[in-house]
């Protein structure tokens, strides 16, 4: 397929996304096999992809690609914490021209599949550059996201050719202190959404001395159905009789737990955070993060670095993941082409 038509095809993908065929069997199928893959949250994975995917974003985006005339294989090894979570990479290699040999995780292999498989029933040429498999063999490059600890294995395993390796990450919130109702109900969408798994959900705050959290717990109530979900909720009840036992302090309204600790990742259910006495000493912290930190949330982006709160989980088309430009490492590594 020349790039006329793998636009094409994309483009066909983001106006036909929530009217495909089997749609809602492949969300019920996404939501038993992985359970904390409710329909909402999928929904969700869903609208932002199709923003991606829009005619005019894809087109400035495609035009920075050449031509390809002589596809390749990259092997690619998908992350599972959030429904669809790698699906932009599948997108980089496809948009690049090459082939993407991928590998979904158990944990979320029912919508990638589908949205694989419609592809190529409208477009059977596409079945060339897509293939699932469960081995990463006779590959010319790899991308593979995982823990910190698979990330050491995947860059030895694969030291012999193009890698792009992701580990663990996650995000952080910064509050000023004088944030609106509407502003902390944002905030709380970065936090809750996707049950917090993700590396750009939101696992800490840093906030003033003395700051009062009762207005950011009463804009939080919008999420109170999420304790009906028995895996979030037992996280949460696990965690606090832990914190219980132990006699470590933590703030709860039934929802989420609080708990000040100077650690940027917390468990699903808990939520970290850490007071600053000033803004040199906030910046000496956010600075200690910085092989951590996915993304950063503040007051309209005021803080150097972050972005507005309720954004964290819409990252645009050219936001790569820890800030590693996907498509350059694809035409870096098959320069050839």
């Amino acid at each position: 397929m020349n790039k006329k038509e793998r636009t094409e095809v994309l483009v066909w993908l983001g106006e036909s996304l929530f009217e495909l065929d089997g749609l809602e069997n492949a969300l019920y199928r996404a939501g038993l096999a992985n359970p904390f893959f409710t329909e909402e949250f999928c929904r969700l994975s869903l609208a932002a992809i199709r923003e991606w995917l829009k005619p005019e974003m894809l087109t400035e985006w495609m035009a920075e690609i050449p031509e390809n005339s002589r596809p390749r294989t990259a092997g690619l090894i998908m992350a599972g914490n959030l429904p669809l979570v790698g699906w932009h990479d599948l997108m980089c290699i496809f948009a690049s021209g090459n082939r993407c040999r991928y590998k979904p995780s158990s944990q979320d292999s029912i919508l990638p599949d589908f949205l694989v498989d419609s592809i190529v029933r409208e477009f059977p040429a596409a079945a060339g550059l897509l293939e699932k498999s469960d081995h990463m063999k006779e590959i010319d490059a790899i991308i593979a996201t995982g823990s910190n600890a698979s990330a050491v294995h995947f860059h030895y395993y694969f030291r012999h050719i193009p890698r792009l390796i992701r580990g663990s990450r996650s995000s952080l919130g910064f509050i000023y202190g004088f944030e609106s109702r509407e502003e902390l109900s944002l905030l709380c969408d970065d936090v809750m959404q996707y049950f917090g798994m993700g590396c750009r959900s939101v696992t800490k705050l840093l906030v003033p001395e003395d700051y009062d959290f009762s207005p950011f717990f009463e804009t939080l109530e919008k999420y109170r159905y999420l304790t009906g979900h028995h895996r979030f909720q037992n996280n949460a009840i696990y965690h606090q009789a832990i914190f219980l036992m132990n006699g470590d302090p933590f703030l709860e309204n039934g929802i989420l737990i609080l708990r000040e600790n100077p650690v940027l990742f917390s468990p699903p259910g808990v939520l970290h955070y850490q007071f600053y006495r000033n803004m040199e000493e906030a910046h000496e912290i956010v600075r200690s993060y910085s092989k951590d930190l996915q993304c950063m949330v503040s007051h309209l982006g005021q803080f150097p670095g972050s972005i507005p709160f309720g954004t964290a989980q819409k990252p645009g088309l050219t936001n790569y993941a820890d800030g590693a430009d996907t498509m350059k490492f694809l035409l870096e590594a098959f320069p050839e082409n």
